[in-house]
Order: structure tokens, then C-alpha cells, then sequence
């Protein structure tokens, strides 16, 4: 199937084919893999190429995708193609006998890539698309299964225990082995998709020990490479190491891979610079322009921060990075003597969380930001999803090589399930639960409401009307003495709340009753070292080109002053 390039020409056009039967993730696949080559590529789907109603499995439909799939072919190496991805139902017995003279044409280099899949699997796949083809029809030629492995030439590829990035990874890797590293893109490791579906381990994975300045310097390391601006490495290391103190490594390292492969797959732009477009005297829409959540942070502070001289302030987002945890965003606007109210959704996308009563995901975690000054201590602060548990929490685990608890996760059954993995397999076997408990109905209406009021209100894109991956939201904030009370008057009344709150008796082995925001009691203390999943940390050191460093001694504790 392969021919060498011929001496003194042009190398043969390599015609990469993706088959398999119906709900092995051909379409997908196709469409994912196509955009890793470096060089130009095409890509040509049989569906599309032979989209008529009705459909049938005859000569004739045949017929049809061999004189479309000939034309494209010669259009696109008219145009300059060098790769040309299919992907399709291509047999023996079936489509493929039609093409016996291209497969030995000389300027054609052909490759066979076979998906092959559990009828289990199949079925929940094909169940799970929205493809206009009717599901039961497309479940009747499961059998295809079975003839994949009689292409010849072919290099099968099990995507039962696969995401559809680990699938495409795994192709790719092939092709560049094939080809040269440089000309296909190198897949970016993702500890935070997991690839792989499998129980939960027994046992905790390994962990490491490495400081907070280690952390960050690797992290800013890594995301340089990647093209952030040294100020921007800077501040989203800075954020992902400070959650990781704070305990809260849903939103810590585990993120860096995450935001490399966004980068590599063109849904975030480093170097991007957030802009505002006025809407009125004080309202005003932010525009991400897919650049990291540090800088929208940043220039979100600054809009907010408008409503110290002007009074109440709306701001809408639009098509930001992940920004990450939103607490810090909070803060820094009750500083300043405001009170905000901040709804945040990811625009349609990250659809993992189940509906009251549901079983596949339909919201984002959707999280909600209230913050108050309270002088003379630290602003109240709450930075909540409306689901269960942040979906980096159960990242977190599968990380940590540990289950969840069982009042995470619902399986497609509605059972509880504790597997952090089933939330990462294509598609899904499990879905994070609303907020709420046996009262989720509350934790799915204020997920709704999120939805509405970034998605609607502010444009940013929702669950019906997705715009791609991106936080969107809208904020609002006003000076705390708006309504007459001074900001002396509103501390002096959290104060109260404060030592009504200590005087509660608590349960045995839970901490005292606090005010969100407010640190717990006890001695004041900064950790100076984290304590990192062994793979995580060797896979950081990866991307940052440096070796791994040594582990740290246990971490100490600084008292403050």
C-alpha cells in the first residue's frame, strides 16, 4: 500500500483511511487527526461525500462515493495537498473493490487505520450521537465489526478503553513515526482527559514532594514553551500553585496539560489580549478572544472596579480561557469596596453535568461568585459550582488513583457510581450530579439560571446553542455602601455573624462553623512544598524540558507574623 517516493518527482499523495463500522468514531476521528499533519491536508468523510436520502447499500450508492471520492482526490492534490485523511466505511467486498487501480497508483501512498469496538461499546456510541442517520439502522451493520481486520495492510486500532483524543493520539504517533516527528503534531499529554477507562485503582498512586517554587518555575517552564507571554506564564503559575496550597487541586497543576493541548488544538491563544466594546454608561461586554484566564481576570478586575466611581457596573464575557479558580477574582474586587455577583458557564460546552433526575450531562459546573467587603478583615468570599463537585475534583482522583464518593457520579442506570474514569470514556458512562443531594432540583436550577444569564443574557453561548469551549459570564458589582450603610457598618455586622457562627457547637471531628472566605481557626501557617501525583510531575518536567528534580523533604511550616 505504501509506494516510495519516486526519484526526481514530487512524494505520492499519502491517502490516510480511517474505517471501521458504524459507531467506531470514524467521522470524529477524521476530523480530529487531519488537523494534527503540519503540512496541508484534506479531509473527505463518505457520509458527506455520498450525503443522499434515502440511503442504501447498493451498487449504486456505491458507485456514487467512488466518483465523488475520485473527484476530491484530484481536487485536493490539484490544490496542494499532501495528506488526504478518509474516513468511512471502507471494506473489502464493499467500497473499497472499487478503488483497485488507485491503490496501485504510484502517486497515491495509501494507508489503512481499522477502529475496531465491543458491540457494547458501539451500541452506547451510536445511541449516544445526534447524527441525522437513524440509530437502529446504523446498529444493524455492527457485524462490519468483524471484517475490518481482513483490509490489507491494516493497523487496528482498539478504541474500546479509548477518548477519541487517545485515539487520535495513537494514529498520529504511527504517522509520525512514518513520516518524520516534525511533520505531524506531537500529541500533548493530558492527565486532565483521561485516556484511559479503567476501575479504580486499589491502591493511591505514587506521589511526589517538590516546593512551591519548584512547582511554579515548571509550570511558567512549560507554558512558555507553549507560547505564553512571560507575564501570563507568570500569573497562571502563580494561580494554579496557589490553589494547589489552598487544597484545591481541581484547579491547580493538573491544569497545564489541560491548557497546552487547548493551545496546540488553536482553542486558546496565548498571546491574545482580551478588549472591551461599551454597551452603555456602565455596562460593557468583554470579549476573551480565547486568551488565558489570567489576563481576562485581569482586565475583568478592572471593568468591575469602574462601580467605585460610577456606581453599579454589569460586565458580559464572551469566549475567555478557563479562568480558573474564581475566588481570587472576588477578592480582589471587594478590595476595593464592592460587592459582586458573578455566573459563569463554559458556552455549550463541558456538558458533564446531569439534570435534576438525568443521567447524561447536559451543564457545565456552572460555578457562581458572590464576594462582600467586610472590613477591617478579609472580603466573604464563595466560589461555588452548581453541580456536586468541581469536574477537576474528579480529574483530581483518577490522578490520586482513588474513588470518588458515591454521591458524585450517576451511571447511565442512575446509580451512584465511584469510577472517576467513567466520566472520560466516549461517550460517558457516568455524569457529575446537580448540587443539592436529595435535593438536586435546587443545584440544577441555579445551574440553569448560570446558563441563562451567561449564555442568554450575556451572549457568551449555552447548552442549546453551543459557541465552542470557553467560559463566558456576566458580573456585577456595586459599592457596599450603596444602599446607605458604610463599609465600617457592614464589617461591624459580619463581625457579629462571626461569633454567632463560633458559638455553635459542632460535631465531633468536623471543623467550626466560619464565614465563607474567612480562614479556619487555628495556628497561621504557608506550606512551603506540595504533594503531587508522581505522573503528573514527571509529565510537567516533560513539558517544561527539564529533568526531574529530586524529591523534597516533608514540608515545613512558617509561622507568620
Amino acid at each position: 500500500m505504501t509506494a516510495p517516493p519516486r526519484p526526481g518527482g514530487p512524494p505520492p499523495l499519502r491517502v490516510v483511511v480511517v474505517t471501521g463500522a458504524p459507531g467506531a468514531g470514524k467521522t470524529e476521528v477524521g476530523r480530529r487527526l487531519v488537523r494534527r499533519y503540519r503540512g496541508p491536508a484534506a479531509l473527505i468523510d463518505t457520509d458527506t461525500a455520498a450525503d443522499v436520502y434515502p440511503w442504501r447499500a447498493d451498487e449504486r450508492q456505491y458507485a456514487l462515493i467512488d466518483r465523488n471520492l475520485r473527484a476530491l482526490l484530484a481536487s485536493y492534490r490539484e490544490w496542494g495537498a499532501e495528506v488526504v485523511v478518509v474516513s468511512g466505511v471502507m471494506l473489502p467486498g464493499r467500497t473499497l473493490d472499487r478503488f483497485a487501480d488507485l491503490l496501485a497508483d504510484p502517486d497515491l501512498e495509501w494507508v489503512f487505520y481499522g477502529l475496531r469496538a465491543g458491540p457494547g461499546q458501539l451500541a452506547a456510541r451510536i445511541r449516544g450521537d445526534h447524527k441525522m442517520q437513524e440509530a437502529d439502522g446504523r446498529l444493524a451493520w455492527g457485524h462490519l465489526d468483524a471484517e475490518v481486520p481482513g483490509v490489507p495492510g491494516v493497523r487496528l486500532v482498539d478504541t474500546d478503553h479509548l477518548t477519541l483524543d487517545g485515539v487520535v493520539d495513537t494514529i498520529a504517533a504511527r504517522e509520525a513515526a512514518d513520516l518524520a516527528p516534525r511533520a505531524v503534531a506531537p500529541a500533548v499529554p493530558v492527565r486532565s482527559v483521561p485516556a484511559v477507562h479503567r476501575p479504580a485503582p486499589a491502591a493511591p498512586a505514587p506521589t511526589r514532594r517538590v516546593t512551591a517554587a519548584e512547582a511554579a518555575a515548571v509550570c511558567r517552564a512549560a507554558l512558555a514553551g507553549a507560547g505564553f507571554p512571560a507575564r501570563t506564564a507568570a500569573a497562571t503559575a502563580d494561580d494554579l500553585v496557589a490553589a494547589e496550597l489552598a487544597g484545591r487541586p481541581s484547579h491547580g497543576l493538573l491544569r497545564v496539560p489541560e491548557y497546552l493541548a487547548e493551545a496546540a488544538a488553536g482553542r486558546l491563544a496565548p498571546a491574545a489580549r482580551p478588549r472591551v466594546r461599551r454597551t452603555g454608561p456602565t455596562t460593557s461586554l468583554l470579549l476573551g478572544a480565547d486568551a488565558p484566564g489570567a489576563e481576562v481576570r485581569r482586565r475583568l478586575v478592572a471593568e468591575l472596579s469602574r462601580a467605585a466611581d460610577l456606581g453599579p457596573v454589569v460586565v458580559g464575557l464572551r469566549g475567555a480561557g478557563h479562568l480558573g479558580r474564581l475566588a481570587p477574582l472576588g477578592r480582589k474586587v471587594a478590595e476595593r469596596g464592592l460587592v459582586l455577583l458573578g455566573f459563569v458557564n463554559f458556552r455549550g460546552a463541558g456538558a458533564r453535568v446531569a439534570p435534576a433526575g438525568g443521567t447524561a450531562g447536559v451543564w457545565a459546573t456552572n460555578p457562581v461568585l458572590l464576594a462582600c467587603p467586610a472590613p477591617p478583615g478579609p472580603p466573604l468570599v464563595v466560589d461555588m459550582s452548581t453541580s456536586a463537585a468541581a469536574e477537576g475534583a474528579v480529574r483530581s482522583a483518577l490522578l490520586a488513583g482513588r474513588p470518588v464518593p458515591p454521591d458524585l457520579l450517576t451511571g447511565p442506570d442512575g446509580r451512584p457510581v465511584t469510577d472517576p474514569a467513567l466520566l472520560y470514556t466516549e461517550p460517558p458512562l457516568a455524569a457529575l450530579r446537580p448540587l443539592g443531594g436529595a435535593a438536586e432540583h435546587k443545584g440544577h436550577a441555579l445551574a440553569a439560571l448560570v446558563e441563562v444569564l451567561a449564555g442568554a443574557v450575556a451572549g457568551a453561548g449555552h447548552a442549546a446553542r453551543p459557541r465552542g469551549a470557553g467560559n463566558g459570564g456576566l458580573f456585577a458589582a456595586f459599592p457596599v455602601d450603596a444602599l446607605g450603610r458604610s463599609a465600617a457598618a457592614v464589617g461591624r455586622e459580619a463581625a457579629r455573624l462571626e461569633a454567632h457562627l463560633r458559638a455553635v457547637p459542632t460535631a465531633p471531628g468536623r471543623p467550626a462553623a466560619r464565614l465563607p472566605g474567612r480562614a479556619p481557626a487555628g495556628p497561621a501557617g504557608t506550606p512551603d512544598a506540595l504533594t503531587v501525583p508522581a505522573a503528573l510531575w514527571a509529565e510537567l518536567c516533560a513539558l517544561a524540558g527539564r529533568p526531574e528534580t529530586r524529591p523534597t523533604d516533608p514540608p515545613t511550616q512558617r509561622t507568620l507574623p
